[in-house]
């Protein structure tokens, strides 16, 4: 029973993480197809997340999404797993996750022509706001872990003040 549990937290977890790397990939290359060909026009040409864009996303991209989402879930659940690689620091992970989520990133965006190979401006603004959207997250979510952990450490005072603990 308690093997099965497990099993099923695994799977919810990682469809967990799979639906929020795949609700975050679809908005923002959503957001690439209205605002890139703005200031870019001749982007459609270059960039199969562009194709036919006026139609919405097609298929293959969306399926080619939800395959890199799959993916990153299992990195995450590897690498931020309270079993496995149990002693190395939590900066140490978010720079493997950092690392592995860039380039497998990169190596999607060159199978299935999500940025031009031989367009080095498109491949140092991919990297640019890659970073600065990785880091911005990654200090958003621990921000919110800090407020968590305030509100815990203060209900926990309130319980061991209730019961003179």
């Amino acid at each position: 029973m308690d093997n099965e549990r497990k099993k099923v937290n695994l799977i919810s977890s990682i469809l967990k993480e799979f639906s929020t790397v795949f609700s975050l990939m679809i908005i923002s290359f959503s957001l690439v197809g209205k605002i890139l060909p703005v200031f870019y026009p001749e982007a459609k040409k270059h960039t199969a997340i562009l194709d036919s864009f006026d139609a919405g996303l097609s298929f293959p991209v969306i399926f080619q999404a939800a395959v890199f989402s799959l993916i990153i879930a299992f990195i995450i659940k590897f690498l931020f797993s309270e079993y496995i690689l149990t002693k190395i620091s939590l900066v140490r992970r978010y720079l493997l996750f950092f690392l592995s989520t860039l380039i497998i990133a990169s190596v999607f965006s060159i199978l299935f022509k999500w940025i031009p190979a031989d367009n080095i401006f498109a491949w140092l603004s991919f990297i640019v706001f890659f970073t600065i959207f990785f880091f911005l997250s990654i200090g958003l979510s621990l921000l919110l872990l800090k407020f968590e952990d305030k509100k815990y450490n203060k209900l926990l005072e309130n319980y061991k003040n209730k019961y003179n603990i």
